[in-house]
């Protein structure tokens, strides 16, 4: 927080202490002029008694109070509304387009906390990705059957895995409170995530993910985009969550989802076609800035066309060739887990572009 600069003494009490003084001692001379600074110089006239009060009514009567110091605010970004939870890679990720390279590590004003600690609260700002793991050394998993290379319950965790992914906790809807949630993992193909999130919850709380980051690279140089992946919600009658890609253009302005498993969610908009596309059928649901294409069956494998999804929007002219890809995800939208721990697994997942 950055204050004005401090307000300049002003010197109309000392001048007016002075002809008060004067015209009490019934003298002859009054203060009439000052520079405005400490040790101002003053001048003094003769005047009549008359004279004397009038200058002092008009001390008083223009007698200013000092104005009170303004405070400048810098305001952390906040999330987009409904279903925005990305976050912004520091720096471009490096070549090589037929397959993710590592993106660059995150940074943040706090640390994760230790795999070995119990799930916390989120805190109530979102704040940047952890600069790095708190811990590398294998730990137990949410469940206690499986060591892991890095765990962390912190609201905004984040890994990046020796395969070229960030693993992200991704408590991002802080305003919705979301409960304790817990991210382990090995690399971008093996972790998993223990959420309890209240019963009865309709709004998406957490994003859980594996993410690749890209260097705002142009949709029309892009050949081709696949990814195959395995996941297991373990969803019971009170899951209310779903399975999905979400992929982010022009940073966080433009929002397209590919949902492969759904309990209980839908999505944002209006279903405005159906399509297919990599040989799957998906419900394609569209409002300003968000577009969502949702398996007509559920799935807990398989591999999805990524780039088809791109290129039917940009026949629609819902993007643009030029529109520029700035990051790939795969996780789980979690709403509720019915108020009890619920694992979400993920033992597969690849992602491959020209």
């Amino acid at each position: 927080m950055k204050h004005r600069a401090e307000t300049k003494r002003r010197f109309w009490p000392v001048v007016v202490a002075a002809v008060l003084i004067a015209v009490a001692a019934g003298g002859t001379t009054a203060l009439v002029r000052g520079s405005g600074q400490d040790g101002a110089s003053l001048t003094a006239a003769v005047v009549t008694p008359a004279v004397r009060h009038a200058q002092v009514l008009a001390a008083l009567k223009h007698r200013a109070r000092p104005p009170v110091p303004q405070h400048w605010h810098k305001h952390k970004s906040k999330h987009k509304p409904k279903r925005r939870h990305g976050h912004n890679p520091p720096s471009p990720h490096p070549t090589s387009p037929s397959t993710p390279t590592s993106p660059s590590t995150p940074t943040s004003p706090s640390t994760p906390t230790s795999p070995t600690s119990t799930p916390t609260t989120p805190t109530a700002t979102p704040t940047s990705p952890s600069a790095s793991p708190s811990s590398t050394s294998p730990s137990a998993g949410p469940t206690g059957t499986k060591s892991w290379a890095w765990c962390s319950s912190d609201a905004f965790g984040t890994f990046n895995t020796s395969d070229g992914f960030d693993l992200y906790n991704n408590e991002w809807n802080s305003s919705g409170n979301p409960g304790p949630q817990r991210i382990c993992g090995n690399s971008g193909h093996d972790w998993q995530v223990t959420s309890t999130q209240r019963a009865g919850n309709t709004a998406v709380l957490t994003y859980p993910s594996v993410q690749a980051n890209y260097p705002n690279r142009a949709l029309s140089s892009f050949t081709s985009m696949t990814s195959s992946y395995a996941e297991n919600m373990n969803a019971t009658a009170g899951t209310d969550a779903e399975a999905a890609y979400d992929i982010w253009i022009n940073d966080l302005n433009k929002e397209v989802m590919f949902w492969v498993d759904n309990h209980g969610q839908t999505p944002a908009g209006s279903k405005v076609a159906t399509v297919t596309l990599g040989g799957l059928t998906w419900n394609y649901y569209k409002t300003s800035g968000y577009y969502a294409f949702v398996l007509d069956h559920n799935a807990t494998t398989g591999t999805v066309d990524l780039m088809a999804g791109i290129k039917y929007l940009i026949s629609r002219g819902d993007l643009s060739a030029s529109d520029k890809l700035w990051q790939v995800n795969f996780g789980f939208e979690i709403c509720s887990t019915a108020g009890v721990a619920q694992t979400f697994t993920v033992n597969n997942f690849t992602l491959a572009s020209s």
